[in-house]
């Protein structure tokens, strides 16, 4: 199991613990809808204490979750401690005790997500200098040494030759690049989002520049021109394909962080005496990002036939499977009292809040990281290559080393790769990318790095 992983996904377990025990559930109920709709390593976590209990190698669910938790390693100490302290308020006979008891139980929880984001940031410093050096300083010192190498023998007989030096930069360095892309990957706590194969599809268009590239025409004198003529036909066919999914996408996220926020709101108006139907749809209607989603559930209200659980269920599991529970167990809550349902609402968009404002901590952290990653891929690696390439120019013709157009084919070939590492690498940051936003990124850093390079390379010295 990864630990790290099960560690970030403490505070939204905590929320769902709290909004079951809140609304008049019992922990075992608790663990048991955790076990079927929770995260996924904590869902697997709590599977094994409900199969344990079930299979009566334990007393009850209570107890097999408690010693599951406490068999964990000292890496995810906060997620014990967060979860055991949520079971002994689910044993507190006084409300009031209960309340504090989960606030202290989410608070933990949030802190360890926080000491664990600061530590992950931290890590990132060497591996991302590592990039930096690898694809811009390497490449850039090895295509200087062929003509340099011919100077009145000043490095003595010629040991590296052109195909060497291909090996080096066109194999070499990108595995090592996709090695460092891996083990960040792999470190990444946060990573949450999986890839599916159908998103495959979207990169089959960037076939289409291998047949582009054969039958290029000659772009003269415009060095890279070749993988530029080739590369953006594809990734602007790639682009087109895949634009709907990712505005659907967008639109969906920003409708998710938006909802979060309604529940302060939907807490305030069940404590003022509104129902929860009436007081779900006017508060999810307030937010700009959700006005399609108001509708969807006032419609599902409408046809549910009193069903509100499933309703709420069709129209909101699809943007958010984590609101769609809270929805639920506030709705529970409301049959037994409306104001203990507004209350309950609005500890759940406390929690909602400071799990957003942590998460927007750590994306602050990272955007330097991202943003210079991006940077070099779109910018300074092609500049930097192509200005060299222009500089050496003249020293290739004095030393009569002719081969220019073989060193931009080298580089130009480079810069695709190292686009393509780098959209892996960024996408492996925070949260984490499906495959469908890798290739997305690809198909605009890498026409841009293209024209940088053919433009810089173009140059005369």
């Amino acid at each position: 199991m990864e630990y790290r992983r099960l560690m970030n996904e403490c505070p939204a377990v905590i929320g769902m613990m709290t909004s079951v025990l809140q609304s008049g559930g019992s922990i075992d109920i608790s663990i048991r809808d955790i076990s079927k709709s929770g995260p996924r390593y904590s869902k697997e976590l709590f599977g094994k204490a409900v199969w344990m209990a079930d299979t009566k190698k334990s007393s009850s669910v209570r107890q097999a979750l408690s010693d599951v938790v406490n068999s964990l390693p000292q890496a995810v100490s906060g997620y014990t401690r967060a979860v055991l302290m949520a079971l002994s308020a689910s044993d507190s006979s006084d409300e009031e005790t209960m309340d504090r008891m989960l606030r202290d139980s989410a608070e933990i929880a949030l802190e360890s997500v926080k000491t664990m984001g600061e530590s992950y940031g931290a890590s990132l410093t060497v591996p991302c200098m590592t990039v930096f050096g690898l694809g811009i300083m390497v490449p850039m010192i090895l295509m200087s040494i062929l003509p340099m190498l011919g100077i009145g023998g000043m490095f003595g007989s010629r040991t590296i030759d052109q195909g060497t030096i291909t090996i080096i930069t066109l194999v070499i360095i990108p595995s090592a690049i996709s090695a460092v892309a891996l083990y960040v990957r792999n470190r990444n706590p946060f990573l949450a989002t999986g890839s599916s194969l159908s998103d495959l599809k979207y990169a089959v268009p960037l076939l289409a520049s291998i047949p582009l590239a054969v039958v290029c025409p000659d772009m003269g004198r415009m060095y890279g021109g070749t993988f530029l003529f080739a590369l953006l036909p594809a990734c602007l066919a790639s682009a087109f394909l895949m634009y709907d999914a990712i505005r659907y996408e967008s639109s969906r996220i920003r409708c998710e962080q938006s909802l979060k926020d309604t529940v302060f709101d939907l807490g305030n108006r069940m404590l003022s005496g509104e129902n929860f139907e009436t007081a779900s749809v006017e508060s999810i209607a307030g937010r700009e990002a959700c006005g399609e989603l108001s509708k969807t559930l006032s419609r599902e209200y409408r046809l549910c036939r009193g069903d509100i659980p499933s309703a709420i269920t069709k129209a909101v599991e699809p943007i958010s499977a984590e609101m769609s529970i809270g929805l639920r167990n506030i709705r529970l809550c409301s049959e037994k009292d409306n104001d203990d349902a507004g209350r309950l609402a609005v500890t759940l968009g406390k929690q909602f809040q400071n799990r957003a404002s942590a998460q927007k901590e750590l994306e602050l952290k990272l955007k330097s990281t991202t943003d210079m990653m991006v940077g070099t891929a779109m910018f300074f690696a092609p500049m930097v290559l192509g200005m060299s390439v222009s500089m050496l120019e003249p020293l290739s013709h004095l030393t009569g080393f002719d081969s220019q157009e073989g060193t931009c084919m080298i580089l130009g070939t480079y810069l695709v790769e190292l686009c393509a590492l780098i959209s892996v690498l960024v996408s492996s940051l925070g949260n984490g990318e499906n495959l469908m936003k890798m290739v997305w990124r690809f198909c605009y850093m890498c026409p841009v790095s293209l024209i940088v390079f053919t433009l810089c390379s173009s140059l005369s010295f």
